[in-house]
C-alpha cells in the first residue's frame, strides 16, 4: 500500500471526511509500504531501529511531531457535543469545552513539532500518527459494550462494568496494575447511566465531570484521571469513576487501524505499549 492509501483507509474506517489535526502523515517518502513497525509511543530512536531492521514505515498512536496548534478547535466542538449528549445545557457545555481546550491549546505552543519529520526524511522512512481516530474507535467499542450492559441489566453495578470491560481482549491481557479499576465509588455501587470518555486530547476537567454528573451520568469510564478529578468526584459523591487503563484503551482503537491494514496485505509488528 501507499502511505496515502493507508491514510484514506483510516478515514474510511472511522467514518471521517477529514483527518483530525493530531493525526495523519508525518513524512511520506512515496514508496510502497509492505512492513510497518507500530507502537503507542514512538520516537526518533524507533525510526532508526525500524530503518535498520528493514521496515518501510513507522506508525505511532501518540502524535509525536504532528499535533497542530489549532487542533483544540476541533476537540472543543466535539467535546461540546458530547457534553450535550450527557444532558448538559448548551450554554454550559460551550463554556466548559472551550475553556478546557484553550488551556490545552496553549501547551502546544512550545512543542518541537518537526523533529520526527526531519529524522524520517533523513532516514528515508515513512512515518504516520493516528491519535484521535484510534481513540474514537476505542470509545465507540467500549460505549457499545456499556450500552449493551445497561440494556441487559438496568440495575448493573460498577463491578458489572469492570466485568464487561474484561470481556475485551486488550483489557483482559493488559499488564498487571494497568487493568480496569474503580477509582471513585465501590464495586457494589449501582452504575446508573454509563458514559465513556476516551478522546479529546486529555481527560475531562473536574467541572465537566460535575456538570455531566448533575445531568444524570452515574458512572464515567475513561483512560485516566487527575488527582483533582478523583478528589472532586469523591467529594461530590454522586457518580462513580472507572479507569479502564491508558495503554489498553489506546490499543483497543489502534489495533483496529492496524488490523485494517493487515487485511490489505501489510505486515505489522507491534511494540511499545500495544496490548
Amino acid at each position: 500500500m501507499k502511505v496515502i492509501e493507508m491514510y484514506q483507509s483510516v478515514l474510511d474506517l472511522v467514518g471521517l471526511e477529514t483527518m483530525p489535526e493530531d493525526s495523519g502523515i508525518v513524512y511520506d517518502n512515496g514508496k510502497d509500504v509492505k512492513k510497518v513497525l507500530a507502537g503507542i509511543d514512538m520516537d526518533c530512536t524507533m525510526l532508526m531501529l525500524a530503518k535498520q531492521l528493514g521496515f518501510d514505515c513507522v506508525v505511532q498512536h501518540h502524535p509525536n511531531g504532528i499535533i497542530h496548534p489549532n487542533g483544540a478547535d476541533l476537540f472543543s466542538r466535539d467535546h461540546m457535543k458530547k457534553l450535550m449528549e450527557c444532558g448538559v445545557p448548551i450554554n454550559v457545555a460551550q463554556k466548559l469545552a472551550y475553556q478546557t481546550h484553550e488551556k490545552r491549546k496553549q501547551r502546544v505552543h512550545s512543542r518541537n513539532r518537526t523533529q520526527m519529520q526531519d529524522v524520517a526524511k533523513l532516514l528515508d522512512i515513512s512515518n504516520m500518527a493516528y491519535h484521535t481516530p484510534a481513540d474514537m474507535l476505542a470509545e465507540r467499542t467500549v460505549q457499545k459494550r456499556m450500552d449493551g450492559l445497561m440494556e441487559r441489566n438496568p440495575m448493573c453495578t460498577v463491578q458489572d462494568v469492570i466485568d464487561e470491560l474484561m470481556q475485551i481482549r486488550e483489557y483482559r491481557e493488559a499488564l498487571e496494575g494497568q487493568q480496569p479499576e474503580v477509582w471513585v465509588g465501590k464495586p457494589s455501587s449501582f452504575a446508573g447511566k454509563i458514559y465513556v470518555e476516551m478522546y479529546g486530547v486529555g481527560a475531562p476537567s473536574l467541572e465537566e465531570y460535575i456538570a455531566c454528573s448533575e445531568a444524570g451520568v452515574g458512572t464515567f469510564v475513561g483512560m485516566h484521571a487527575t488527582p483533582e478529578v478523583i478528589e472532586g468526584l469523591q467529594k461530590h459523591g454522586k457518580s462513580n469513576l472507572v479507569i479502564a487503563g491508558h495503554m489498553a484503551s489506546d490499543s483497543v482503537g489502534f489495533n483496529q487501524i492496524l488490523e485494517a491494514w493487515e487485511k490489505k496485505g501489510v505486515e505489522v509488528v507491534r511494540i511499545s505499549g500495544i496490548v
